[in-house]
């Protein structure tokens, strides 16, 4: 199967598509059977070229590759005189089913060096179809037009069938992908939320600290106040005003910030200081 799909999906949908509705039209309106040599010439060469390229990627002995080259220009050659003369038609596919037959054989051994006897059955089915077809002609142009309807018909479902499967694969690889981010998404989000619920903890904590702090810096303030206001009273105390000269009691009170003390005698001055 992978032998004549393509690897572009919409191109194996729309091939698949026109071939299903090329066989069905074709059969029911006679255009196959007016057309036989050229649909079946058509169709031949076509999947010579598409067994070629796939057989070539993969063979590496320069004598099986010159054996698949001789077989595509045999191919072409057929079924280019099929097309042409338009008659003998069983004789041509049997020579075209004979020659890859007979390459089978011969690419199989050159490329192993073994005989693999379901491979060697196969290929020895195939050049005894061709032979019977090339030496005992049918001669019947309706099995022939039903063979290529239905030829047309499975190779446009296997090609419709792997485009559609490639479709399928996509979508799926899509819905995981987004499943993915969603997921992604979601633990993101819940890492975030427990992260700022932290940070939340985190704050209140700072602000009931730097409150207590506060209030402990006020009280502190409160003390510090009292203690100033007591050492003022005992330095208060503890001065002699009375041994102190007019000019250093009023640079005493200009020290404490007192008002309206210049015009003060130095008994009235004393008595302001000791308030």
């Amino acid at each position: 199967m992978n032998k004549i799909v393509f690897k572009n999906m919409y191109f194996n949908i729309v091939l698949g598509s026109l071939l299903i509705l090329l066989s069905l039209l074709g059969y029911f309106l006679g255009w196959i059977e007016d057309f036989l040599p050229i649909v079946i010439g058509i169709l031949l060469i076509l999947l010579s070229i598409k067994r070629f390229l796939y057989s070539f990627k993969k063979i590496t002995s320069k004598n099986a590759s010159l054996i698949l080259v001789i077989e595509l220009l045999l191919d072409f050659l057929f079924s280019g005189l099929m097309i042409v003369y338009k008659n003998n038609i069983e004789l041509y596919i049997g020579l075209i089913i004979y020659i890859r037959g007979i390459s089978y054989l011969l690419i199989n051994y050159i490329a192993t060096r073994k005989i693999r006897i379901v491979q060697y059955i196969f290929n020895l089915v195939y050049v005894t179809f061709g032979a019977f077809l090339m030496f005992y002609p049918l001669n019947s142009i309706t099995v022939l037009v039903l063979g290529v309807s239905v030829l047309l018909l499975i190779i446009g479902a296997i090609y419709l069938q792997a485009g559609v499967a490639e479709q399928v694969k996509k979508d799926k690889k899509k819905e995981k992908s987004s499943k993915k981010v969603k997921n992604i998404k979601k633990e993101n989000n819940s890492k975030q939320d427990t992260k700022i619920k932290e940070l939340e903890k985190e704050v209140k904590e700072v602000k009931k600290e730097n409150k207590l702090v506060s209030e402990e810096t006020k009280q502190l303030q409160k003390e510090i106040d009292k203690t100033k206001l007591v050492v003022k009273n005992i330095d208060a105390e503890q001065i002699d005003y009375h041994s102190k000269t007019l000019v250093e009691l009023k640079e005493i009170a200009k020290k404490r910030n007192l008002q309206g003390v210049s015009q003060l005698n130095k008994s009235q001055l004393i008595s302001k200081l000791k308030e």
